[in-house]
């Protein structure tokens, strides 16, 4: 039984997929079985999974077309090691990741990330997480910094310990979205996480959009879990947390003519016009800030 089962979710995957295989091939863990949990995707991903002859991948191909919530939870049911790590068919994992979070883990550990970097077809790189840029990332008890912060987390930088995800009781039905954010939450609800501080994974950014619709369901299952987690969570942790999601929503809704007025009216009454108003300078200040200090993804 391997110590590490790696699940990499793929949905037409092809042009990274190769990218991504070949970073969990170079990790200096080398105790760890790749399950490759294939949604229907139409594109080249089987035949690419077939080119490697590594007996430690396995490769299921899912009998139905489901949402990635559903997709992570089948997966997960194909795990046979006691820790579970997750990456993103187009993420990259950096050579020691597997190893500097396995010499943290113990039985009393439910989660172990790591920091994350942010990379651009033009080159350009950031910290996937601009709140803790220039600081540590929290560990122990960081389920309020998760309603506080938003979901500072890339699953890429993940690893979970099997038995937290089982007494958590997986992913449940109304996540389809933001299993990743789901699992956060109710892991670090339970047990103590911890993190790497140093890089440990890249976050691949594509020029296409999420579209307004996908976007609007995704902030809605956020709110969901904030409800969901209300009376563990400090009201005005929670409140913030809900104004953040429903100023989301109205922004998005903006975008559109259609729905523009009904958007505007969001903000207004439920969203947060002030940090509308505080994006510009805020901007300015993380810009400035980076050409005069050393971000912790590159200074450590």
């Amino acid at each position: 039984m391997p110590q590490v089962s790696i699940i990499v979710n793929v949905r037409n995957g092809a042009a990274t997929l190769r990218e991504t295989i070949d970073s969990v091939l170079a990790q200096s863990f080398s105790d760890w079985e790749l399950v490759i949990w294939d949604d229907c995707s139409t594109d080249e991903s089987a035949r690419i999974v077939t080119e490697y002859r590594d007996s430690r991948i396995r490769y299921f191909l899912s009998p139905e077309d489901v949402s990635l919530g559903k997709a992570r939870g089948q997966a997960i049911a194909q795990a046979r090691g006691p820790w579970i790590a997750f990456l993103d068919q187009d993420d990259i994992w950096l050579p020691g990741k597997l190893q500097k979070q396995m010499s943290l883990a113990n039985e009393a550990t439910g989660m172990i990330y790591g920091r994350t970097v942010r990379f651009y077809p033009t080159g350009l790189e950031r910290d996937y997480d601009q709140t803790h840029e220039f600081k540590f990332l929290p560990q122990g008890d960081i389920f309020p910094d998760l309603f506080l912060h938003g979901c500072f987390i890339a699953m890429s930088s993940t690893i979970f310990h099997k038995a937290a995800i089982e007494a958590v009781g997986g992913i449940p039905d109304e996540i389809d979205l933001i299993p990743d954010y789901y699992l956060y939450t109710a892991v670090a609800r339970r047990y103590p996480v911890k993190a790497v501080q140093e890089a440990v994974c890249r976050y691949r950014m594509h020029p296409a959009n999420m579209s307004k619709s996908v976007a609007i369901t995704m902030h809605r299952e956020a709110l969901w879990l904030v409800e969901h987690w209300q009376a563990q969570l400090d009201p005005a942790v929670a409140s913030k947390a809900r104004r953040r999601h429903l100023t989301a929503i109205a922004l998005e809704q903006m975008r559109d003519p259609h729905s523009a007025a009904n958007g505007l009216m969001l903000l207004l009454t439920e969203g947060s016009v002030l940090s509308q108003l505080l994006r510009p300078p805020l901007f300015l200040f993380h810009l400035l800030r980076r050409h005069l200090r050393v971000p912790y993804w590159q200074a450590l």
